[in-house]
């Protein structure tokens, strides 16, 4: 005969994928965005194009995508049902970058691509750790 003991309270430890995807996009994803576009460096790891002549003189600087200051402030993440996180631009920095890094801008001198929108593979390497963290934390009862 089989013997069985009830246990009526069991802590399963709450898993919220959510906020570990929301805290992956806040603290590791954007940033890192932003970094590229600060450091002219694009999400594949090359560099961004370079300023045309006119465009240098025009912003007075020779810093791809950073005239306002606009383009930076527009990204943003947000939840998407469950266990989802999104992460865009605002506005019409959303048609503006989807050109500049999909369609490209047609110069003088050539076709340029400006690939700053993304996960670059420095990012994902990160984010994979801080999820694996995560859940190391839970299976040794820690919630954080």
């Amino acid at each position: 005969m089989i013997q069985a003991k009830i246990i009526n309270r069991i802590n399963f430890p709450e898993i919220s994928l959510q906020s570990t995807l929301t805290e992956i996009a806040q603290r590791i994803i954007i940033p890192d965005i932003w970094k590229g576009i600060h450091s002219s460096v694009a999400i594949n790891g090359g560099s961004l194009p370079a300023n045309e002549p006119e465009t240098k003189k025009r912003k007075g600087s020779d810093r791809p995508l950073i005239d306002t200051g606009k383009l930076l402030g527009s990204f943003f993440h947000k939840l998407s049902g469950n266990n989802r996180v999104i992460i865009s631009i605002k506005g019409d920095r959303l048609e503006i970058g989807g050109y500049l890094q999909n369609d490209g801008i047609k110069t003088k001198s050539a076709l340029k691509f400006y690939r700053f929108f993304g996960i670059s593979a420095n990012a994902h390497d990160r984010a994979i750790a801080y999820a694996k963290k995560k859940i190391k934390n839970l299976a040794n009862g820690k919630n954080r």
